[in-house]
């Protein structure tokens, strides 16, 4: 499956990236969808300041193919230190969609979750728009979640105060009673109706929460914005909501109004309940003096899998049977580490996974999925979600497995990795 990639030649200036919030790509969408001619206001605008401010033009996002799976970047950046002042990133997620599918995964990251910074080393994830800005962190994120980023969107903290209120305030269930006496926050629990102001105290407050309760929030209020975007009467708002997006929003140079308005169809037809939301999972931990979220690399490949799959994060039936199938994995290729992407991919499709670990031989083209006569039927269920590999019925049945894989030069080739080491 292609998914357009950038590229890596020269490097990009990093001044001109305002700051913008999650809610950017989707408000401008939908108002691509609705209408061509404020699309093309917007266009104008929201890609005239990255001109002004010298960015490279060699540096190219590529769009996907038609029908192609597509990924953004969204972030919210917290720029307290000053206009021009690099802030941290307040907010990160990534959107990928799949028209073809119709289906598509919102994923929020911790802004503290511990990663692998270019350059930088072991950091908060958040710190990545500091140093570098949009293109670092676009580095940072497409290493963390092994996704290549298509396109990204910026819009600042005023933007979005004006965007909520242009749409007339959203309705929204307040959990429990929000408090910051710092910052003069104080929402009460209950069905409340937010304008702005109150909206961006909602998604933003951090006292007596920590990051995943505060992304569960983001994630719900995102859920009642792209409600009311899509009612018919917030199409009467398109004038005035183009004008308010493009004087916010900066996107890469190649997200124009021809792709907007695509998108925007492609997210109207997809429906909200095609949307699924997860948070990259972790655990606060302390280190070195810093609080930071250390993801838990297992269920996040789990997650990932899923998403390059296209399937639903909530598991089927037949699924939840795969549970009770205990499988063996083993590297017949030589190919290093070709064993546990296999068994992360077997591990989506729910099987249990029993051990990883070497064939007695390096000299297996095609992968074997293996069992005994009693389960056999077992080896082809395996082989067929995995929609490739050559069932072998021998031995006698194990104690301690169902069924053995063993990873030939063809799951190599089939995912775009050389034999060679």
């Amino acid at each position: 499956m292609y998914e357009g990639k950038h590229s890596t030649g020269k490097p990009r200036k990093r001044d001109y990236v305002r700051v913008f919030t999650l809610w950017a790509l989707m408000i401008i969408l939908f108002i691509g969808a609705g209408s061509f001619v404020f699309a093309r206001i917007l266009e104008e605008r929201i890609h005239g300041p990255r001109a002004a401010q010298g960015a490279d033009e060699d540096f190219v996002f590529n769009a996907p193919e038609d029908n192609e799976p597509v990924t953004f970047l969204l972030l919210g950046s917290d720029t307290r230190g000053g206009e021009n002042e690099q802030g941290l990133s307040d907010t990160i997620m990534v959107l990928r969609v799949n028209p073809e599918k119709k289906i598509g995964y919102l994923i929020s990251i911790p802004r503290d979750t511990r990663v692998e910074i270019p350059g930088k080393g072991k950091r908060k994830i958040n710190a990545a728009y500091k140093y570098g800005g949009a293109d670092l962190m676009v580095e940072t994120v497409e290493d963390f979640l092994g996704l290549d980023i298509n396109h990204y969107a910026v819009i600042d903290f005023q933007g979005f105060r004006e965007i909520i209120d242009a749409l007339g305030g959203i309705d929204i269930d307040v959990e429990k009673r929000l408090v910051d006496s710092r910052h003069q926050i104080d929402i009460r629990p209950g069905y409340q109706h937010l304008d702005g102001v109150e909206a961006l105290k909602y998604v933003r407050i951090r006292r007596g929460d920590d990051d995943f309760g505060r992304i569960a929030r983001q994630q719900k209020f995102l859920k009642a914005v792209m409600d009311k975007l899509l009612r018919v009467s917030s199409l009467l708002r398109i004038p005035q909501l183009a004008d308010i997006t493009s004087r916010n929003v900066t996107t890469d140079p190649e997200l124009g109004v021809t792709q907007m308005i695509g998108y925007g169809k492609i997210f109207k037809s997809l429906g909200r309940k095609n949307l699924h939301m997860v948070v990259v999972p972790g655990t606060p931990q302390v280190i070195g003096g810093g609080s930071y979220v250390v993801p838990d690399e297992g269920k996040l490949a789990w997650i990932l899998e899923r998403v390059r799959a296209d399937l639903p994060l909530e598991l089927t039936e037949e699924e939840k049977e795969n549970l009770n199938i205990r499988v063996e994995v083993q590297n017949g290729s030589g190919k290093a580490g070709i064993a546990h992407k296999m068994a992360n991919k077997l591990g989506a499709l729910n099987f249990k996974i029993h051990e990883v670990g070497n064939a007695q031989s390096f000299t297996y083209y095609d992968t074997q999925i293996i069992a005994s006569e009693e389960k056999a039927e077992l080896a082809r269920r395996v082989q067929s979600k995995l929609g490739f590999g050559r069932v072998v019925i021998e031995g006698p049945s194990s104690e301690t497995i169902d069924v053995l894989v063993i990873v030939g030069r063809d799951y190599s080739r089939m995912i775009g990795e050389s034999d060679e080491e």
